[in-house]
């Protein structure tokens, strides 16, 4: 019964967090982004996410960016593991929270 119950957790959690593109599906609602950073700005930030798709998210005064010290956005290195929580509204995804994890090369 256990076994049964994981196999059907995985593949929930497959379904609804499988594909990047499924997230941003609906305009209006919090999604979560995980991905290692290529770029970022103080306007917006871009990684690849786990599907291995680039995807641009905008960054605004609001943002909040969650990390052991604090930084600006721009001050995040490539490389950078995030997961962003961000809204996307009309082609525009901006994020609301950036959690900032470890480097890909710190994490080896």
């Amino acid at each position: 019964m256990t076994r049964r119950f994981a196999a059907v957790l995985v593949a929930l959690g497959v379904l609804a967090f499988g594909s990047g593109s499924y997230l941003f599906a609906h305009d209006g609602h919090d999604h979560k982004v995980m991905g290692t950073v290529t770029m970022a700005m103080a306007d917006h930030l871009v990684l690849k996410d786990t599907d291995g798709k680039d995807i641009t998210i905008q960054v605004t005064k609001d943002t909040k960016i969650k990390a052991k010290q604090a930084m600006k956005v721009e001050e995040i290195k490539a490389g950078t593991r995030v997961v962003v929580t961000a809204v996307t509204e009309k082609d525009r995804t901006t994020a609301k929270e950036i959690q900032v994890g470890v480097s890909a090369a710190a994490a080896k």
